[in-house]
């Protein structure tokens, strides 16, 4: 094999994190799309997870975390700025992300997808999720009275941007005129639409049919 390749889901949060981190770090692959229903034998056989985001690179090796493959990914590019420029803003990074995948995804989930878990619970998980984006908000609020951008980390565009923006994207598709309409969160909102009137958004977003084995290859990045 002489390139990378990347199993993926248009939609998945995960996925698109993966996606956009490979696409802003200018890595090329080859995207499969992968029909969660039907998935394909040559992503079981390299990941007993078998859930995308999956990365098979054109050594040979197999990551399958998204956060894993947005470090590869950044390393690759030499832009450790996005890590922290030093081991408190690091710590910063992580337990921000941390609490995005651990804490938020859960009731993000639950408020998303309640009639998969307790309908009567949503307004609860929602209550709770909401906690977290103000809290984010207040990050970002913070850093506009002082005239800077508005990124999570000391105004300055890091991994915690790009790993955390998918999922409040999820928690806005899951009532879009309550967030829109959330003066609350309107830091945060300006936030969120940095990335989606981003110039590389429409391309990590693009719908693409699931992979086949001897489908023509779709490339995906630069």
């Amino acid at each position: 094999m002489k390139h990378n390749i990347l199993y993926s889901f248009r939609r998945c949060p995960y996925a698109i994190r993966a996606r956009w981190a490979l696409l802003n770090t200018n890595q090329l692959v080859e995207l499969r799309e992968v029909d969660l229903k039907k998935k394909p034998i040559e992503l079981i056989q390299i990941s007993k997870k078998a859930t995308v985001p999956v990365l098979k690179t054109s050594l040979n090796k197999v990551i399958d975390e998204s956060l894993d493959i947005m470090i590869w990914s950044i390393k690759r590019s030499n832009m450790h700025a996005f890590f922290g420029n030093n081991h408190d803003k690091s710590q910063e990074i992580s337990s921000l992300i941390e609490t995005n995948d651990n804490i938020f995804k859960y009731h993000l989930d639950r408020f998303k997808y309640a009639s998969r878990f307790n309908l009567e619970e949503s307004e609860t998980h929602r209550t709770a999720g909401m906690q977290i984006l103000l809290s984010l908000n207040d990050r970002l609020k913070g850093f506009s009275k002082k005239g800077k951008p508005l990124f999570l980390v000391d105004a300055k565009e890091t991994l915690a941007d790009w790993a955390i923006w998918p999922f409040v994207r999820q928690f806005r598709i899951a009532d879009i005129k309550r967030f829109d309409q959330n003066n609350e969160i309107q830091f945060l909102r300006s936030w969120l639409n940095y990335f989606f009137t981003h110039k590389e958004y429409s391309i990590v977003m693009k719908k693409n049919d699931p992979w086949r084995k001897g489908n023509a290859p779709i490339f995906f990045g630069k």
